[in-house]
Order: C-alpha cells, then sequence, then structure tokens
C-alpha cells in the first residue's frame, strides 16, 4: 500500500472512529422513556438548547398517547436520540464560540417545529377527525424536519472541523499527532503529485508579493459589505454564482480584491485567488488562470485534491491544453466529487480573480468559465472577478441591469460609486499614511484625487519616498494641487511632474545628470518590453550604480520587480503622461528621437557581443543540448541586454526616422553580422521570431542589393525554421550556407564547406512537414500564421507556418474526409465541409465546434467559404446545389441556389458581398446575386471538363477556374467573357486555383504534383513549375506576404515555396514536364531517348545531358514507351492514344503515319535486331507485329494473354517475341507466326511489368508486381534459380548488360538495382536519388553506365564502374548524410536540393528544374567544424 493510500486510511477510520454508527447501535430502541432520557441528556451542556429540546420530548410524549402505531413512534424518538448523542459528542470541537452558534440555531430551529407540531396536537377533536389524514402527514412532516435540524447541525460543525482542522478527541493526544501528520503529508502529497503536473502560477495569489495590498482600515467598508452579503447568500432563489467588479484604471479594484481574500480567508472560504498582472508573464497567459485555481482549492479540500489528482494521472497534458478543456476537468469534475461529500452545505466558498483586463487572451477563460457559472456546473462555489471596462471582458459578464437572473454574473460598476463616498474612503486613507498632515491638507490632497485611489496612492509614495524631504514634497504637492480641476487627467500631470522635479531637481542636479535621468526615464517607458537596470545600462552606456540611482529616485512611478530585476511603471497613466509633450513639458519622451537612439544602441552592441561559434561549440555531431554547460555557455555569451537587442532591434527600427546614417549602419549589420545574429537566436530558440523580424526589417528603405540579400538570408532562416537542423546549431554553417554561398556576398569569408554547384537550380521550396493523413484542402489564417489543413481522415489540423509544428490537438467531428476548409476574415473561426453531407464552425483556436453541424445538403460537400464580413457562409455540393447559412446560427438563408446540372465543386464570395462564383462538374462556372440566388447572367462555358476550383480577384472583377482539362482560365466576372485564352501547362487536371493578394498573379496545383505561378494578366508561366510533391497537389495559396506559397497533397505533406519565381535560369525546354514512362540508350551510347506522361519523346545527349533537337510532338496522349533502331536512325514510340509512331532520330520529324490497329493504351514498342520489324503489346491483351517501313501489321495480332500485355521484345535473332501481361505470366511467341512456342512461363504471384531476352537470347528476365526479378530458361520456360528479392515494392523495368552477366531493375521503391544474373546476388548497394517510382531502366552498350526514368519528371544516368563497392557516403529519407560505418549525422540536405542532387554514382540528371552537383572534398565537420569561418568578427 503506498503512502498516500495509508494516509487516506487514518483519516477514514479516525472519522469512522468518531462519527460512526456504533452509539446508535448501542440505543435500547424498544424503550421510549429511555430514548426520551437520552435526547435530554444530550442537550445538558447547553441552556438554550436543553429548553428546547425539553419542549420537543413533552410533545413527542404527548403524540405517542394519541398515536396509534406505537412501534413507529418508539422508532423515530430512538433515531431522533441517537442524532442528538452524536451532536453531543461533538460538542467540544473546532472554535468553542461558533460552535454555541450553531448548538443555539438549532434550538431555534426546534422550537419553530415544536410549535407547529403543537398546533396539530392541540386541534379539537372534531377538527382531528375531519383532518386526522392531513395532520398525520404533516406532524410525519415536522418530526422528519427534527431530524433534518439535528443533520444540519451536525454538518455545519463537522465542515468546521475539517476547516479548522481541530482536534477531534480531546483526550487523545495521539489522534492530535496524527492529524497534524495528515495535514503535513497531505499537503506534501499535493505538491508532489499535483504540482508537478499543473503550471499553476505562483506569483498570482493574493498573499505573494508586496505590491498586493489591501484597503486600509475603515475605508471600502459599503463595499466590501455588499459584496460579503453576495457572499453569504446562498439560500435565496435568485443567488448568483458570480460577481463581477467593474471599474476604471485608479479606482482601487485591486486593493478591494485584496482585502476581500483576507475577509474571506478570515471565515475560511477563501478556496483560491488569481491576480493577474500585465508586468509577469505568469500572471497574464490565460493557461495558467485554471491550473492555479485548482492548485489552491486541492489545498481548500482534500477530496478536491483526491480527485484532481486521479483527473492528472489520466490527463497529464491537461495544464497546457485551452480553458474549454481545463474548466471541465480541473474544476468542474473534482467539484463534483466535492459536492457529494456535502460537506460544504450552507457555506459557500469563493474563488477571486483580479484585473481580467491585464491577462492576455482573457475571454477564452470567461468563454469557458463563465458558462459553467451561469449553469450552475459548480454549485455551492463562487467567483469573484475584477477589472477595467473591456469588450474583451464585458462581452462575458456584462447583463442588463433590469433583469434578475440566477444564472448570471452579478455587476458592480465602481467607477459608478458617488464621489462622496469614494472621497471620503481616500481621506481615510490618507489620513492613515500621512499621520502628521492636517485636517485642511488631507482634504485638499481628496479634492485633487477626484475619484482616483491610484492618484492619492502616488502621491503618498512621493511624500514619503525620501524621508529628508517630505515636508518639503508635501508642500509642493499641496501647492500644485490648489485651485480647480477642470480635467479628469490634470492632477496626474502636476503630481508627476513634481515627481519629476523631487527626483531630477534643477537645483540639485547637472544640466548632464538630468538629462541622464530622463534618458533612464524615457528608456524605462521605450522598451519593447520591461528589462533589467543592467540592459538599460548597456543600451545607454551609463554606468549601472548610476541607472539604479536613477530609478531609485524614481520609485514614486517605477519599481524594480524583485524576481526578474526588470524595471515596471506603476501605472500605465505615467507612460501616457510622459509621451504627451503638452503634459509633460520639459520630462517629454519624443519617441522619434529616442526610438533611435535605441536603434543605435541595439545595432552598436550586436556588432560588438555577436561573432562567430558564440558558445564555443566542440562538435557538430552534438546537439545544442547535449553540450556540457550549454545554458552556462549561451548566458554567458549571450547576455540579457544582447538577447534584448537581437529580439527587438527591428522592433526599434520601425519605430524611428530612417536617415542615410542608420541606413548605413543597418547595411553594415547585414554585411557583418547578421549570420552571427541567426546563430544567436538558433540558441535562443526563436527561429520564428527571426522571420518576424525579417519581415519588418524589409520594409526599410535598403538599397536594392542589400534588400534581396535580406530576402535570401530570411529564405535560409525558412528553410531553418523548417528544416531538420534547429537545435544543431554548427549546421546553419556547415548545411545552410553551402547553398547560398553563391547568392550571398557576404558569405566570402567561409571556407572548407561543401561545394554546391546548382546547374540551372534556383531555390523553390522552402520547407515541408507531413500530415498523418493526406490533404484534401487547406486555408490560411489572415495573417498568415496558421494553416489549416482538412485530411482524408475526417480530422482538421492547424499548424504554425514558420515551424511546421502542429498547433493544439486535431479538429474531430466529421465523420468523413473533409474536402474544404476556410478561415473567417478576423482569423478567429474555421468553417469546414465534409463527405458526411455538413458544414461544421470551429473556434481555429481551440478547435471546440461552435455549434451545432449544418445540415442540409443531400449529398457530400465540395466546397465551403466564408464572406468577407464574416456573417455568412457558402457551401457547394455534389447535390449540384450552393447554399448560403448565417454563420451565427447555422440557418439557411433563403433556398438553394439551383442551376448546376451536375456537381458543385468551388464557390466563393465575391469582395464586394453581392456575388458568389461556383465551378461545376457540368464544365461552367456561374455566378449569383447572394441575396436573391438568382443566377446573374448566363453561364461562362468554356472548358472542356468538369470545373474543379473557382475564385474571385481580389477586386472582384475578375474570376479563375481550375479543370479537368487540364487548364486555368481567366473570365470577365461580369460579362463571363474569357480574358486571353486558357493557361496551357499542367498535364493533368487543375485541383486548386487562387489569385495573389495584389490579383496580378494565380496559383495553380494539379494531379500532375506540380504547383505552377501564372501572370494574371497574361497567362503566362512565371518560372518553372514547383516540383517536390510526389503525388497529386490538391491544394495552394499565397501568404499574405506574397513572397511565399503554401501547398498540400495527396502525399501527406505540406510545401512552402518561394513564390519570387525569377526569370527561368537555362534552358526552360530542359526535362520533361511530365513522368518518365520510358529512356533507352542509342546503339553507340551517346544518346538517349525518353519518353513521357507530357505525350513527347526527347533525344538527350547521354554525357552532358543537354537536348538534341526539339521534343518529338504528335501523341495526343501519354508517351509510354520508346526504343531506337539498332542503327540510331529511327525511334519507335507507343502511347495511351492506342498508336505506334516512327520518328526520324535526328529530326524528330515523323516517318510515316502512326501505325493504328490497337483498340487500347500500347504499352510497349521494340525494333527486332535488323530494324525491319517492330513489336508492340496493348491494353487490349494482344501483341502485333508491324513492318517498321510500312506500319503495315505482319499478320494477325497474338492471342492468349487474358489481361493487359504490359512488355515486349524481340529475341536477338528475331526470330522469337517475348511479352509479359497483367495475367501474371511470360510468354514466347514464333516471331513470323504468332504462335505461342510452349506454355506460358508461371511463377510470379502479381502482374508481369517486364520482360527482355539476354544477348545470346538463351534467358528471359522478368520484373513484377510481386517485387521480384526472376531470369528464366528462354527454351523450356523453367526458371533459373530463385527470384531475386531486394525491392520492397512493384518492380517496373528490367534489363540485361551487353555481356549477359548483370541485370538491372527499377521498382517503385524509387531505387535501382543491379544484381548478378546467374546468382541473383545484389551487386552492391540501391542507386538512390529518385524521389518517386522508377519506370524504366537501360544498360548503356558497354555496360559501364544505367539510365533510369521515374515519375519525379527526370532522367538519370548512374555510372556502374562503383558497383560492389559501398558509398562513401548516404542520404537518408530526411535529407541527412552519413559516412558509413559512422551514424553520425554529418551534413543535412535541404528537400528542394536532395530531389535534384547529382551523387558521386549519379554524375548526370535530366531535369526541367535543373541538379545539384555537391563535393564534400576538404569539408570539416564535427570536432573540426569551427575551422569553417576564418574572417575577423570586427
Amino acid at each position: 500500500m503506498g503512502k498516500h493510500d495509508k494516509l487516506k486510511n487514518t483519516v477514514k477510520n479516525t472519522a469512522h472512529k468518531i462519527f460512526g454508527n456504533k452509539e446508535r447501535n448501542d440505543i435500547i430502541k424498544d424503550s421510549l422513556e429511555a430514548s426520551l432520557k437520552i435526547l435530554k441528556e444530550s442537550s445538558d451542556f447547553n441552556p438554550i438548547l436543553k429548553a428546547a429540546v425539553g419542549g420537543v420530548c413533552a410533545s413527542l410524549e404527548l403524540l405517542n398517547k394519541k398515536s396509534k402505531n406505537k412501534k413507529d413512534m418508539i422508532q423515530m424518538t430512538a433515531d431522533l436520540a441517537a442524532k442528538a448523542k452524536e451532536l453531543a459528542s461533538l460538542k467540544g470541537q473546532g472554535n468553542s464560540s461558533e460552535v454555541e452558534n450553531y448548538f443555539e440555531e438549532l434550538a431555534g430551529k426546534l422550537q419553530l417545529i415544536n410549535t407547529k407540531l403543537r398546533e396539530k396536537l392541540d386541534h379539537s377533536a372534531l377538527r382531528r377527525t375531519f383532518q386526522a389524514d392531513h395532520d398525520a402527514g404533516e406532524i410525519e412532516n415536522n418530526c422528519q424536519e427534527l431530524q433534518t435540524a439535528y443533520d444540519q447541525c451536525k454538518t455545519q460543525i463537522l465542515f468546521k472541523i475539517e476547516r479548522d482542522t481541530t482536534k477531534i478527541e480531546k483526550d487523545t493526544t495521539k489522534i492530535e499527532r496524527d492529524t497534524t501528520k495528515i495535514e503535513r503529508d497531505t499537503a506534501k502529497i499535493v505538491k508532489t503529485l499535483i504540482t508537478s503536473k499543473l503550471r499553476n502560477s505562483e506569483q498570482a495569489p493574493h498573499n505573494v508579493g508586496p505590491d498586493k495590498t489591501p484597503c486600509t482600515d475603515g475605508t471600502r467598508v459599503t463595499i466590501l459589505n455588499e459584496i460579503m452579503d453576495w457572499v453569504q447568500d446562498s439560500d435565496s432563489p435568485n443567488a448568483s454564482l458570480g460577481y463581477w467588479m467593474c471599474g476604471m484604471a485608479g479606482t482601487g479594484k485591486s486593493t478591494i480584491a485584496k482585502s476581500l481574500c483576507l475577509m474571506l480567508e478570515e471565515q475560511q472560504l477563501l478556496a483560491g485567488s488569481f491576480f493577474c498582472s500585465r508586468q509577469i508573464p505568469e500572471c497574464r497567459d490565460y493557461h495558467h488562470v485554471i491550473p492555479t485555481i485548482a492548485y489552491q482549492l486541492a489545498y481548500y479540500s482534500c477530496t478536491f485534491g483526491e480527485t484532481l489528482e486521479k483527473v492528472l494521472e489520466e490527463d497529464q497534458s491537461i495544464a497546457l491544453k485551452e480553458p474549454s478543456d481545463q474548466v471541465k476537468k480541473l474544476l468542474i469534475q473534482p467539484w463534483e466529487a466535492v459536492k457529494k461529500t456535502g460537506r460544504f452545505g450552507g457555506h459557500v466558498p469563493v474563488i477571486v480573480i483580479d484585473a481580467l483586463d491585464e491577462c492576455e487572451n482573457v475571454s477564452e477563460v470567461l468563454k469557458a468559465i463563465v458558462p459553467a457559472i451561469q449553469n450552475k456546473q459548480m454549485p455551492g462555489l463562487k467567483f469573484f472577478f475584477t477589472s477595467r471596462p473591456g469588450k474583451n471582458v464585458s462581452s462575458h459578464l456584462e447583463i442588463d441591469s433590469q433583469v434578475v437572473n440566477s444564472g448570471k454574473v452579478k455587476n458592480f460598476y465602481l467607477h459608478d460609486v458617488e464621489k462622496n463616498l469614494v472621497q471620503e474612503d481616500i481621506r481615510k486613507f490618507l489620513k492613515n499614511k500621512l499621520q502628521d498632515v492636517t485636517d485642511e491638507q488631507i482634504q485638499i490632497l481628496v479634492n485633487s484625487s477626484g475619484k482616483l485611489f491610484i492618484y492619492a496612492a502616488t502621491t503618498v509614495k512621493y511624500i514619503k519616498g525620501a524621508e529628508e524631504w517630505q515636508k518639503r514634497r508635501l508642500h509642493e504637492v499641496l501647492h500644485s494641487a490648489q485651485g480647480p480641476n477642470p480635467l479628469h487627467i490634470k492632477p496626474m500631470d502636476v503630481l508627476y511632474s513634481k515627481i519629476f522635479e523631487g527626483a531630477i531637481s534643477v537645483s540639485e542636479r547637472t544640466a548632464e545628470e538630468r538629462k541622464e535621468s530622463l534618458k533612464v526615464a524615457h528608456t524605462v517607458v521605450s522598451t519593447a518590453t520591461p528589462v533589467t537596470c543592467d540592459t538599460i545600462s548597456q543600451l545607454l552606456g551609463y554606468d549601472i550604480e548610476t541607472v539604479q540611482a536613477i530609478i531609485t529616485s524614481l520609485q514614486s512611478v517605477m519599481y524594480i520587480n524583485k524576481k526578474d530585476n526588470k524595471v515596471y511603471t506603476f501605472h500605465a497613466s505615467f507612460v501616457d503622461y510622459i509621451f504627451s509633450a503638452e503634459r509633460s513639458k520639459e520630462n517629454y519622451c519624443d519617441q522619434l528621437v529616442h526610438q533611435v537612439l535605441l536603434e543605435e544602441a541595439c545595432l552598436s552592441i550586436m556588432d560588438k557581443k555577436l561573432h562567430f561559434n558564440m558558445c564555443n561549440l566542440p562538435s557538430s555531431f552534438l546537439l545544442d543540448k547535449e553540450v556540457e554547460g550549454i545554458e552556462k555557455r549561451i548566458a554567458e555569451n549571450i547576455p540579457g541586454e544582447l538577447e534584448y537587442c537581437c529580439f527587438f532591434w527591428a522592433y526599434h527600427l520601425e519605430k524611428c526616422p530612417v536617415d542615410e546614417e542608420m541606413i548605413s549602419m543597418l547595411e553594415a549589420f547585414i554585411q557583418k553580422k547578421m549570420i552571427f545574429w541567426i546563430e544567436a537566436m538558433f540558441f535562443l530558440d526563436k527561429l520564428p521570431l527571426c522571420l518576424d523580424i525579417l519581415e519588418m526589417a524589409l520594409k526599410i528603405r535598403l538599397s536594392e542589393e542589400n534588400k534581396d540579400m535580406m530576402r535570401q538570408i530570411r529564405e535560409m532562416v525558412n528553410m531553418c525554421a523548417l528544416g531538420k537542423i534547429q537545435g544543431r546549431t554548427p549546421q546553419l554553417y556547415l548545411s545552410i550556407v553551402p547553398f547560398f554561398m553563391e547568392d550571398i556576398p557576404i558569405f566570402d569569408r567561409f571556407q572548407r564547406l561543401m561545394k554546391v554547384k546548382k546547374a540551372g537550380k534556383r531555390l523553390r521550396q522552402l520547407g515541408s512537414w507531413s500530415t498523418p493523413s493526406r490533404i484534401e484542402c487547406l486555408s490560411l489564417s489572415p495573417d498568415g500564421s496558421i494553416l489549416a489543413t482538412g485530411l482524408e481522415n475526417g480530422d482538421i489540423m492547424t499548424w504554425d507556418t514558420k515551424t511546421g509544428l502542429q498547433k493544439g490537438d486535431p479538429f474531430q467531428g466529421h465523420s468523413y474526409q473533409v474536402t474544404s476548409v476556410a478561415f473567417s476574415p478576423d482569423g478567429e473561426g474555421i468553417v469546414s465541409g465534409s463527405w458526411d453531407n455538413t458544414v461544421r464552425v470551429w473556434n481555429a483556436k481551440t478547435g471546440a465546434p461552435e455549434g451545432e453541424p449544418f445540415q442540409g445538403h443531400s449529398n457530400e460537400v465540395t466546397s465551403v467559404a466564408f464572406s468577407p464580413d464574416g456573417e455568412r457562409i457558402v457551401s457547394g455540393s455534389k447535390d449540384n446545389t450552393v447554399w448560403v447559412w448565417n454563420a451565427r446560427t447555422g440557418a439557411p438563408e433563403g433556398d438553394p441556389f439551383q442551376g448546376h446540372s451536375s456537381w458543385v465543386s468551388s464557390v466563393a464570395f465575391c469582395p464586394d458581398e453581392e456575388r458568389i462564383v461556383s465551378g461545376s462538374y457540368d464544365n461552367t462556372v456561374r455566378v449569383w446575386n447572394v441575396k436573391t440566388g438568382a443566377p446573374e447572367g448566363n453561364p461562362f462555358k468554356g472548358h472542356g471538363s468538369g470545373v474543379t476550383s473557382v475564385a474571385f480577384s481580389p477586386d472582384g472583377e475578375r474570376i479563375v477556374s481550375g479543370s479537368y482539362d487540364n487548364t486555368v482560365r481567366v473570365w470577365n466576372a461580369r460579362t463571363g467573357a474569357p480574358e486571353g485564352d486558357p493557361f496551357q501547362g499542367h498535364s493533368n487536371q487543375v485541383s486548386s486555383v487562387a489569385f495573389s493578394p495584389d490579383g496580378e498573379r494565380i496559383v495553380s496545383g494539379s494531379y500532375d504534383d506540380t504547383v505552377r505561378v501564372w501572370n494574371a494578366r497574361t497567362g503566362a508561366p512565371e518560372g518553372d513549375p514547383f516540383q517536390g510533391h510526389s503525388s497529386w497537389v490538391t491544394s495552394g495559396a499565397f501568404f499574405p506576404d506574397e513572397e511565399r506559397i503554401v501547398s498540400g497533397s495527396y502525399d501527406n505533406t505540406v510545401r512552402v515555396w518561394n513564390a519570387r519565381t525569377g526569370t527561368p535560369e537555362g534552358d526552360p525546354l530542359q526535362g520533361h514536364s511530365g513522368s518518365v514512362t520510358s529512356v533507352a540508350f542509342s546503339s553507340d551510347g551517346e544518346r538517349i531517348v525518353s519518353g513521357s506522361d507530357d505525350n513527347t519523346v526527347r533525344v538527350w545527349n547521354a554525357r552532358t545531358g543537354n537536348p538534341e533537337g526539339d521534343p518529338f510532338q504528335g501523341h495526343s496522349d501519354f508517351v509510354t514507351s520508346v526504343a531506337f533502331s539498332p542503327d540510331g536512325e529511327r525511334i519507335v514510340s507507343g502511347s495511351q492514344d492506342s498508336t505506334v509512331r516512327v520518328w526520324n532520330a535526328k529530326t524528330g520529324a515523323p516517318e510515316g503515319d502512326p501505325f493504328q490497329g490497337h483498340s487500347e493504351f500500347v504499352t510497349s514498342v521494340a525494333f527486332s535486331s535488323n530494324g525491319e520489324r517492330i513489336v508492340s503489346g496493348s491494353w487490349d491483351n494482344t501483341v502485333r507485329v508491324w513492318n517498321a517501313w510500312t506500319s503495315a501489321p505482319e499478320g494477325n495480332p497474338f492471342q492468349g494473354h487474358r489481361d493487359v500485355v504490359t512488355s515486349v521484345a524481340f529475341s536477338p535473332d528475331g526470330e522469337r517475341i517475348v511479352s509479359g501481361s497483367y495475367d501474371k505470366t511470360v510468354r514466347v511467341w514464333n516471331a513470323r507466326t504468332g504462335a505461342p512456342e510452349g506454355d506460358p512461363f508461371q511463377g510470379h504471384s502479381d502482374s508481369v511489368r517486364s520482360v527482355t531476352f539476354s544477348p545470346d537470347g538463351e534467358r528471359i528476365v522478368s520484373g513484377s508486381d510481386d517485387k521480384t526479378v526472376r531470369v528464366w530458361n528462354a527454351r523450356t520456360g523453367a526458371p533459373e534459380g530463385d527470384p531475386f528479392q531486394g525491392h520492397s515494392n512493384r518492380v517496373t523495368s528490367v534489363a540485361f548488360t551487353p555481356d549477359g552477366e548483370r541485370i538491372v531493375s527499377g521498382s517503385y521503391d524509387k531505387t535501382v538495382r543491379v544484381w548478378n544474373a546467374r546468382t541473383g546476388a545484389p551487386e552492391g548497394d540501391p542507386f538512390q536519388g529518385h524521389s518517386n517510382w522508377v519506370t524504366s531502366v537501360a544498360f548503356s552498350p558497354d555496360g559501364e553506365r544505367i539510365v533510369s526514368g521515374s515519375f519525379d519528371n527526370t532522367v538519370r544516368v548512374w555510372s556502374t564502374q562503383n558497383v560492389g563497392q559501398n558509398n562513401h557516403w548516404t542520404l537518408d529519407n530526411d535529407g541527412w548524410v552519413s559516412c558509413p560505418p559512422n551514424p553520425q549525422k554529418v551534413f543535412w540536405i535541404p528537400p528542394e536540393f536532395s530531389q535534384s542532387l547529382s551523387i558521386h554514382q549519379n554524375p548526370l540528371i535530366i531535369s526541367q528544374y535543373g541538379s545539384t552537383n555537391i563535393s564534400f572534398d576538404n569539408c570539416v565537420y564535427g570536432d573540426d567544424w569551427a575551422q569553417c569561418y576564418s574572417g575577423s568578427d570586427d
């Protein structure tokens, strides 16, 4: 048994011993006399109670004589006697005077009950005859009331015993020691088991900190009495469980709250308190409020603490969740357990929460706790709130004063209290604090204070702040305060001026000293956040002793917090004063001037203290946190003043005028220190803040060169924040800087880094992160900081766009995939549509559903959007309709909009809120009148297939649409006329379109796995497609800054792209724009042919990768297969357009007409060894042989396969043909007659994807969806050896080396493998580099190279010379380079470059997106990493 369980049993056993049923069992229940005797004796100790009990006993004796049921009467009397005896045993417990009061209250109740009882017994005989049944019932009720009165008294006394922790048995000292031990151990348990799991604020309770002072004795009495009346009112039907005291600044709310806490503590009714403060982070964070209250309640009630402990064991992260969850689990659930014990019957504990307006996002707390109060989910627990007036509070707490409703929170407006009452309290306060001041002087100060206690308190602080000057200061204040008081703020201004005069008197300070003092005061109110005296001294260049002395002299208006040593002002009115030239005059802080001073100070401090490897990290292999003493290193090398400058230099820059001198300082910082600033932000774990700062700095007027450099640096930081190197500061230099060396000249001081050559490569992808399910849709918050994704699994997830980290738990409620999400204009809500036919609205911060699902659609919801004012929602559905809903209530506004003849795929509001646009699978776009639902004009027609996505331009004058026809179109929103030609470039359906915020660009996502950006006016593509997704792109959007684009895909990733496309580098035609389906070498090995999903055939120089001529165009659908003729003069291609074509290999001209005859897709083609014939396989399950010159078919189709023929090849002598099929077999045919030669080769357990003969024609190799490669005897069909196993996905392509000794295979596992053709053993490691399925492989004629094509749109050439040897480095899926057998992470390659990485075994990449060549020769890393920098830090 654990210690906690033993303690609980000790308490239980002690309570049973004292309050158990043993005494009741000892009473002789068959004797009325004995019971009455016990009843009387049990009241002997209290004369008042004894008299009342005597009267009751007399009535019971009389009742017994008249009762017919003597047995029930005796039992009832015995029960009452037992209760009386139990109560008598408590007479010495608790506070004796208070217990005596409880006994006297019981006596009063007994007398009242006995009076009613005597009335019934005294009725005349006649009346008793007629009322016998009625009186009997009432007499029984009276007897029950007697027992209830005893029970209530007992409960009150037991409550006092628990609250006072007094000892139950006076004569047992052992119990006293045990009770003390229980209290001590219980406190320890609460502290260890609960505190460790609750993020409670230690600074928030009323009894922590010197600044929480109560009202002066005798002041605020009326107000406090009214509040205490509310506290004690627990019986009236309209009693409210909530009380809000609202008052303007300086009216004394917090002192009243403090006094209330002390009064409640005296009566043991204070269950918890939380004093909010905007100056103390843990007291302004709304996440701390509920846990802190729960923590205190656990001390207040053992039952609450025990239940809370169980809650925290079940949900240890509850303290990190939103208040909506916290209130349910940390307050309501444990309080229910307390209420079940009945221990607080008749007594209502109170929670005090002060200064709600100083708590950030306090609405989240009130949204959760106020409904719980109103709905009485915590009965018997009251809440007292204070705050300044403000919508964020009043919207939850304010009520109509005419309405009486027990569910509402009682309101009291402190600033509305009559002035004479307030001033009387201020007079008492001043009299108490300034005891040597005359009544006349006090009255002058009272008049000056008006209704503001803050003024009176400030006056007292000033007068008493310097003992030797108290009389003089009093005289000055009295003199300045005389006369009329026309303006409410005038007294404060005069007071603050006097405080300054007293602190930095012209007569007692030199001009320089006064100037220094003002600079210190101005700095206190001008910094972005409170700072320490040391930071102020560094910013101003003063001795810290000087700064401390000045702060001390100004202690009437500012103070040094002992906890964090930072300087705070007492009240916001001082800041208002000092920033007003009219009010503060010679003390005025000119923000423009002082912000320049602070900005220059920040740049100067960073220039002096930022340098390379600031924390002297010993090795790049270690995580920062693994470095010995890292926290101490950071504290020593990035002290408070440098941290402040790193965080806020752009804050000050934004607030000050920027002249040439400032620009010069800033440009010097960019060029010399900015990279080291990023290093410091790495250590401080503030990379997201780094991005915000760079955004602010980019708004400054800089030279184009420096602005471009800043953009590049921002892209670097984006890459760091979204990449895999956080917490590994050396990798900033080792892994990120090398990719920007060519672009950012300030990096010329770095050396011995990896060498990066970006061939035609431009940084496009800034980062990515993964989601747990396919991404169906996405939406950016209005400020771009949060991304919402709708997933195939029905969840909605939100993400921090700077870090890619998940925010909160998934929003769960939809039962099928989420097809559309959109933020409300204020960013507070998210609307979603789903295949479950519903529309839902969610709280964007908490994920809580707001209201019930909107129901009305009879089929899947495909698209949703908010109106620009956030008051309405539009939805489209597969039921062919558009609906408009009230966003607040979910009620439909009008009838559905009908007119589309097929699914509505996309909807959007016009910025003018007057129109809605919809796109449909009926190939049209429609515009509707929002109010009437009537179509405006005719449907927009032009797309050749279903419309998938629509959007209005920001000015509402244009509409963009995307379609299944692979195009993007722009329309005049008023007339429906197309503006220009369709935007063509995508090779598969367009799934998503959106305008940029300025309306000048359009982003589109497509099922061709790419994202594209277009000029919205001309339709011209801006740069190359964004490649990186490995599956369909379902959604894309511009960030509000227009600098970035975000996209989501069925590959379960979100990717962030650089939207500044710039001029394409190199030949824009280099590389296929679609998946590469087939590749082959020419017979001399100097050229490569490739076929693609982009419908083209291309020829490349096999050594350089340069294109040889233009693409061969003619096929109307995907090219599936290509091959050179033996002499290299011709190329044959097969296509999904069901044709075979022959081309001149030099010119690309078609030779003759297409070969037509197949009724389905052509899957595979090959030349015979003499080039006279061509063989083809098709989805029509047949093999055909053609005359290569005339395109005439030779003989009939070869029939025998029961499913698609996937691959065909001639034998070297041209006499046989081999074919593979989805029917899992390999077949050999007589090439002349078409007759099958032998039975099908059987052995594969899934579709055969590729077949070919060995160079001698004696063997056949096949690759299959069963992930294996097999070799067969070409004559007998017998398998030669076991299957070759190693691929983890289907094998798509196989080929022999020219000598027949090795086999190459490509696979959907994205790898290329080489095997020993005789043994099936793998030769070396797989060739890795493709980012998507490998579709085709072939050996060069000399066997030294392999060419591969892939769904990643690239052709890669591999060297086979090192096959069989271990690679000297490897690249894992996260982009980390390691050098086997050492497992350490050496370098990180960003995904934008890792996907196009040309490694030592892959010297050539042919890609539309360029390639990246990396060399690690002479690189430093590990213990030597710091040698990468040789420059001076000056």
